[in-house]
């Protein structure tokens, strides 16, 4: 057991925890404490003075409570803040998971309306400047329906931003395709940019494609 003058007040063993705590929820739990230390260091220099004359109990016990409940208070807005910010985390994860499967779904799609050629179903899934540049490669695959097999699909979010009155969104897909049973299996990778506009919020379509393996 610690010796008397070894004993640390409740209130030090607190800050020093937060002290100790790296990240967001450390700088918003000694910002908190920024103003209250200087003004406890006051009241603590006043408390020696009255207890000196015998008008209070002694500092020690004093001061202990003050830094017990000045650290209190650090704690609560330490806990806030870490509450928020794995809230603002969940709630990016969530949307996150959400696109993704949404992308998914799509490139599956695309992927089937360019075997079959339909125009429509390629245009309800990008942008104008996509279906034409797409169009314009459709010959390339030769005559007829073509099928290609996916095997296998992974997707993950890349970034996700505000520029003007779109919000992009550039998701990376991997995995294995079988365009023919000559060919076989072969693998895939590459970069899918998703727009979408404020006025059409619930509509991601392809605006731009990029091919990395």
């Amino acid at each position: 057991m610690l010796s008397r003058s070894m004993r640390l007040p409740a209130g030090l063993v607190v800050l020093a925890a937060l002290c100790c705590t790296p990240g967001q929820a450390h700088a918003a739990g000694i910002a908190g404490l920024s103003t209250t230390i200087g003004l406890a260091s006051a009241l603590l220099v006043l408390l020696a003075i009255q207890s000196s004359a015998g008008t209070l109990p002694a500092v020690e016990t004093l001061g202990a409570a003050s830094l017990l409940l000045l650290s209190l208070a650090a704690l609560v807005q330490w806990l806030r803040a870490g509450g928020s910010s794995r809230t603002a985390a969940q709630a990016q994860q969530a949307c996150h998971a959400g696109l993704v499967a949404l992308a998914r779904a799509q490139f599956v799609q695309l992927q089937a309306a360019w075997d079959r050629g339909d125009v429509a179903a390629m245009g309800a899934l990008t942008t104008a400047e996509m279906l034409e540049e797409l169009l314009s490669q459709l010959p390339a695959r030769g005559p007829g329906p073509n099928r290609t097999d996916v095997l296998s699909l992974e997707a993950h979010v890349l970034a996700v931003e505000q520029l003007g009155p779109f919000e992009l969104a550039s998701i990376e897909f991997s995995g294995i395709v079988r365009e023919s049973a000559e060919r076989g299996p072969v693998p895939f990778r590459e970069v899918w940019m998703l727009a979408r506009s404020g006025a059409d919020a619930g509509t991601w379509r392809l605006a731009r494609q990029q091919a990395l393996l």
